[in-house]
């Protein structure tokens, strides 16, 4: 698979993964960016109802950032398209 993510592309999901981890919305633990940052690495362990959910909840946690005034969300809205592929690929593969 082609290289789809910068090193500060990677860097941003990191902080992010960071800022939600051990973070439940609703009773469900946030883990997109733990299955994604995974899948980049190419640790490639999840089924691929992970997959869908993952993207599914990275799309609504771009979502909520954009709200927050202090968070610049827009390398995470430049990333949504390359993580979609990036599921995609791996979906598919």
């Amino acid at each position: 698979m082609e290289i789809l993510f910068s090193t500060d592309e990677i860097q941003e999901l990191k902080d992010c993964r960071e800022l939600f981890e051990d973070m439940k919305v609703d009773d469900i633990e946030v883990t997109c960016f733990e299955i994604i940052d995974d899948l980049i690495h190419g640790n490639d362990i999840y089924q691929r109802e992970d997959i869908v959910y993952a993207y599914e909840q990275f799309e609504l946690a771009v979502e909520l950032l954009k709200d927050i005034e202090w968070f610049d969300s827009s390398k995470l809205e430049i990333l949504l398209p390359k993580v979609k592929q990036l599921l995609i690929a791996i979906h598919f593969d």
